[in-house]
Parts: structure tokens; sequence; C-alpha cells
């Protein structure tokens, strides 16, 4: 991949909070591009990172969530996922989430990949996890505004219904899977074995 640190960047000539509070930041900049093109007007979200989970349990089913998502009025199917806390790090945060929304425990967590959901104008990053070996072992300890089932679903009809193309799913949630089927195809690790015969 070529080296991007030395490439010129947009030079921020003014920039104001049009909405700045503890669950959102948008921020309005005016810029000066590095050909002298000025952008008057450029909306930027300033969003905290995100991680989120695919957990797998000990029979090789996915924890899917039924989610209720307001912004498209719809249930969605989704895997484990949402905001880091102040001060946590990325593994805190999917152990964390996991346990909250499933009441799963146990087994193994591994980094698989971070990516940026929408860098045009969004400033965070989602934290992938993949965690195996565990399973549900006490109650969801939901957030008032979350409305969430839980579903076991083979990992093979997962990655089979995520891959058609007339599926729909959140793009964070595609791109969490990738991460953690390459993942799992280059591990070396023993705990992994038993799913690369559905990658």
């Amino acid at each position: 991949m070529t080296n991007n640190e030395n490439l010129p960047i947009w030079t921020i000539d003014r920039s104001e909070y049009v909405i700045n509070d503890r669950f959102l930041k948008l921020r309005r900049d005016s810029c000066t591009t590095p050909r002298g093109g000025k952008v008057d007007t450029y909306y930027v979200l300033e969003l905290g990172d995100w991680v989120n989970c695919i957990a797998i349990d000990e029979d090789d089913n996915v924890l899917m969530l039924r989610h209720y998502r307001h912004g498209v009025q719809k249930y969605l199917m989704e895997f484990i996922g949402g905001g880091m806390e102040e001060n946590e790090i990325p593994e805190e945060a999917a152990k964390r989430e996991v346990e909250e929304e499933t009441g799963y425990t146990g087994g193994s967590i591994f980094h698989v990949g971070t990516s940026y959901p929408n860098p045009a104008n969004h400033t965070n990053q989602v934290h992938t996890f993949l965690a195996v070996g565990g399973s549900i072992d006490r109650d969801q300890n939901l957030e008032v505004g979350e409305t969430i089932t839980v579903e076991k679903i083979p990992f093979k009809t997962v990655i089979e219904e995520m891959s058609k193309p007339d599926s729909v799913y959140p793009a964070i949630y595609i791109a969490a899977l990738f991460h953690s089927m390459n993942f799992i195809r280059a591990s070396e690790d023993p705990k992994l074995e038993h799913l690369k015969k559905y990658v």
C-alpha cells in the first residue's frame, strides 16, 4: 500500500459545532484544499469508536441480535456491537457488549480487524472481534433504548445468508464477517481450527 503520510490535506480555515452533546457532535468546517479550492461548508460527525463482535458458541452457532433500529424503523439481524465508554479499551468494550446484550461469557476473544465506517464525514473507527467457545450463562442487561432478542444461527448459515446479493445488512457487520473469515483462514490457533471448514 502507498504511504499517505506526506500527502497534503485540507486546511480548516474555520470550524464550529452545530450540535455538541455527549451522543453527537456535528461540526461545520470551512476548508481550503491543497489545490486552493474553497469548500465553505463541510459537515463532519464526531462519533466515538465502536466495537462489534461475532460470538460463536460451543455448537458453532452465531449469536445474532434481532435489533430494532429507529433510523429505518425496522428490526434488523445484527452481530453484537456498541459504543466504547470513556477510557475503555476495545477488547474490554467488546466483552462488555457481548455479556450485556446476550449473556454470553467465557471462551476466547480475538481482535480481527479495524475499519472506518464512513471516513468521508465520520471520525470514528470500528474494532471487530471474534469470540469463540463461550456460552450464554446469564440474563441480558439491556439499556432502556435497546429492544433486542437473541437468536442462535449456525455459522455456515450466517455466511450463506449474508453473502446473497439480495440480502441487506448493516455495512459494518458485513465488514465484521469479512474480517472474521479472513482471520479464521489465516489463524494457526487450535481454538479456531474447527471453524475453518465453514470459511
